[in-house]
């Protein structure tokens, strides 16, 4: 009996000084800006008010704060993706554990409104939807350019055979989707492709990140050409030469904690000619005008040859190799951009970033970023005189945020 006691006191002991040594590396260690680890934000104190304390705003930060800055987060999660696993479960983190180390994203945090989100849900608003359709639809109607509008699914929606995940949510959304949708937006519903494809073996989507592969980029930009009536102009797989980057972790493995799963090859496919196009990133400032009034201009603040950053291939975040990541204004000109060629605005998020490989060939590039809330398509296209324009925006930004609500 007494040795029990003696058990039960060291128990708590030992469990308080862990808490204790926790709280001290807590306030000792200071905050991070940005995990490389999982290539994003973390949540920073959030600034007091009393408006975000009555509508809950502000707990819901903290609660953010302290999940981002917990002391070794990362050895945390990734403890508990192990013992999740010798449990049998095959989900960590709200990402599912599927055949040969696939991964995929299940739970999202909903967007239904500015002050109104729901984490960790494995359904989706569908007024948020179609707010974002409406705006699409509203400005398809009443252009004359030719317009392409790609939204790629999820990785959970084209892989769910690797998890015999059920569908329902997937087809629900694509169906909505895809009723929805006016036909001025030229819809390419690429679910069924994508999933055909994956489910006979093909490397469509990256097994480690929520993006499809380079080679599901170049099925998507033949679906594009297609839906123009460009089929003729599509340059086949073999004008390309294929450059493998060993040790790819992405997004997805991070988040997950399954730090047992091997990394992937991630592609760089390149046609031989990416010296003669320059990328150039683009900004807004205000300057003193002639009138001596602040006017807006835009330059460059980053240009390079060709669209691949090859920096970002020694780091982890190597899919930022793709235009030097998400900026949020880009062009991709062959030359200088005076050659005549016809000119395709790309209102995207990064799923277009591989594309640009293939569709440079053809174009000179304008690329705006939706998650900048930049995307006044039609001052675009007047600006850069474009010919025609192709959406490319991911169902898990659909779900989790409305940017798309913005276009105009």
């Amino acid at each position: 009996m007494k040795f029990n006691k003696i058990i039960d006191i060291t128990t708590s002991v030992l469990f308080a000084l862990i808490i204790f040594a926790f709280a001290i590396a807590f306030v000792i260690t200071p905050d991070a800006d940005f995990s490389e680890e999982e290539n994003r934000s973390l949540t920073t104190f959030p600034k007091f008010s009393w408006e975000a304390l009555m509508d809950g705003s502000f707990s819901s930060r903290i609660n953010e704060y302290f999940a981002d800055q917990f002391p070794a987060r990362n050895s945390l999660v990734g403890i508990k993706g192990v013992t999740e696993t010798m449990f049998g479960k095959g989900e960590n983190n709200g990402v599912l554990l599927g055949k040969d180390g696939q991964l995929a994203v299940r739970l999202f945090n909903v967007y239904k409104s500015r002050l109104e989100r729901v984490a960790d849900m494995d359904y989706y608003a569908a007024d948020t939807v179609t707010q974002s359709l409406d705006a699409l639809n509203a400005w398809a109607k009443n252009t004359a350019l030719p317009v392409a509008t790609i939204l790629p699914p999820r990785t959970v929606d084209v892989a769910a055979s690797a998890f015999s995940y059920p569908t329902e949510i997937s087809d629900a959304m694509q169906e909505q989707i895809a009723g929805y949708i006016a036909p001025e937006a030229n819809y390419i519903d690429l679910l069924p492709l994508m999933r055909e494809k994956y489910d006979s073996g093909e490397y469509v989507y990256l097994r480690t990140d929520h993006h499809w592969t380079t080679y599901g980029a170049y099925i998507a930009y033949t679906e594009v050409m297609k839906s123009w009536g460009l089929e003729a102009d599509i340059l086949p797989m073999e004008t390309f030469s294929v450059e493998t980057v060993e040790n790819f972790y992405g997004t997805t493995w991070s988040k997950a904690g399954y730090k047992f799963i091997a990394p992937e090859t991630l592609e760089v496919w390149t046609a031989g000619n990416e010296d003669q196009f320059t990328t150039s990133c683009i900004s807004e400032k205000m300057v003193k005008g002639e009138d001596g009034k602040p006017t807006a201009v835009k330059e460059a603040y980053k240009t390079f040859s060709g669209w691949l950053d090859r920096s970002f291939l020694t780091q982890k975040d190597k899919y930022g190799a793709f235009l030097s990541g998400t900026h949020n204004e880009q062009t991709v000109f062959l030359g200088d951009g005076s050659t005549g060629r016809e000119r395709l605005l790309i209102v995207k998020d990064s799923f277009a970033h591989t594309m640009v490989p293939f569709l440079a060939q053809h174009y000179d590039l304008v690329i705006i970023n939706l998650a900048a809330k930049v995307a006044n398509i039609t001052d675009y296209v007047e600006e850069y005189g474009c010919d025609r324009v192709l959406v490319v925006y991911n169902w898990a930004n659909l779900i989790e945020n409305n940017n798309m609500a913005a276009v105009k």
